[in-house]
């Protein structure tokens, strides 16, 4: 049934718009009247479409389908697009859903500046950012955080850091961390992440971003989706990991950071 579902798609995505008789297929997709037939009655075998008193249309079940179907195209596409990028993603957490209708955008495809300037953007023009790093992030996109978070205190922002990011920042940026501390900023560290994320609220409306490492954090590109699964599915896994991290504050105290964390 998948595969009937795959090769007649075109014909099952037109009648899950509205009714239509076997001649007004032939004329829109100017096929013979012998092909369209074969379609529309092996789609009808299999329940997917019936007819009635305007012509043939879709069933519940094909219209289930059709869903099924076009999520499927739709993640296939992002996989193209990424290239072999996804593939440094761990196996665990994935959700390969977040990847229906995502943008993906690669450094392989999109020179790295203009990538980092959109990511940039992102910090820029949000109201809420919530976020989770793995890597040190580009010192732009850094610098607009903290600029819009302790400066300038229009940001809601809550973070998550890796232990060697946390400590990454404490010896290149002392300054910038015990602002951050001072400032109370919600910062948490834990020992590990699975991968990068953002979750960049403007006006009411959230997009997620799952940022694509390689080796030795070098990055590679993201992936962006304001469906709201996708986002409810990266919105738990950044609670999850805020709840089991310790305040920025607390861990510079217990690593013998105690002038970063008055």
């Amino acid at each position: 049934m998948l595969d009937l579902a795959f090769s007649r798609r075109q014909y099952l995505v037109r009648l899950a718009d509205g009714p239509a008789r076997i001649r007004d297929l032939v004329d829109e997709f100017e096929h013979s009247r012998s092909t369209v037939n074969r379609a529309v009655r092996a789609l009808e075998a299999d329940r997917l479409v019936e007819r009635g008193a305007d012509g043939y249309e879709a069933t519940y079940a094909g219209r289930i389908l059709l869903d099924t179907v076009d999520e499927a195209v739709s993640v296939a596409e992002a996989v193209e697009t990424a290239n072999g990028v996804l593939n440094e993603l761990p196996s665990s957490p994935r959700n390969h859903r977040f990847f229906a209708d995502a943008e993906v955008v690669t450094i392989a495809e999109t020179p790295p500046a203009t990538v980092l300037s959109r990511l940039q953007r992102v910090a820029e023009a949000a109201d809420r950012l919530r976020g989770a790093s793995i890597a040190a992030n580009d010192e732009r996109f850094v610098s607009t955080l903290y600029r819009r978070t302790v400066v300038e205190e229009s940001l809601e922002l809550s973070y998550v850091l890796t232990e060697s990011v946390a400590d990454y920042l404490a010896a290149e940026s002392p300054e910038r961390a015990r602002s951050i501390v001072e400032a109370e900023v919600e910062v948490s560290v834990v020992t590990d992440l699975p991968f990068a994320w953002y979750l960049s609220t403007v006006d009411g409306r959230t997009t997620a971003y799952l940022a694509i490492h390689g080796d030795k954090g070098k990055f590679l590109g993201y992936a962006a989706n304001d469906d709201s699964d996708a986002v409810a599915w990266l919105a738990d896994l950044f609670e999850s990991h805020r709840e089991r991290g310790t305040p920025l504050a607390a861990y510079y105290r217990s690593n013998g950071g105690d002038a970063l964390a008055p």
